[in-house]
């Protein structure tokens, strides 16, 4: 059984520390513009580079079996924090974040398209 390759360790560690110097969540980082903004860039780089560019070898179906389910459990993950945040942002009584509302559109959106044109040219 294979665990996690030190590349997948090393991302997700990055991109964890990324995002919260980013955050800044208890002000312990005097950043300037210049600082949020190199740090803004250098998450969605790691973001996408980890999300997007890094793929694992298939060897046979358990294994594509496990990808799959992973991509089924990430995806259900960031529809849930979306509408959760769309939940919470309407009950709070403030105008909902338009991010939120196209990050949900594009979401659903892009699964209905990808399933049928998985179904149309199988």
């Amino acid at each position: 059984m294979k665990t996690f390759s030190k590349k997948e360790i090393i991302l997700s560690l990055s991109l964890i520390v990324l995002v919260f110097i980013l955050c800044n969540p208890f002000n312990i980082f005097m950043t300037s513009m210049m600082h949020m903004l190199v740090l803004g860039f250098l998450v969605a780089v790691v973001g996408l580079f980890a999300g997007l560019v890094v793929h694992e070898s298939i060897n046979d179906e358990r294994e594509k079996e496990h990808r799959d389910r992973a991509g089924r459990v990430g995806y259900s993950s960031g529809l849930i924090v979306v509408v959760f945040g769309i939940v919470f942002q309407a009950l709070s009584h403030e105008n909902i974040d338009g991010w939120l509302l196209i990050t949900l559109i594009v979401m659903v959106l892009t699964k209905i398209i990808s399933r049928a044109y998985s179904r149309r040219f199988r």
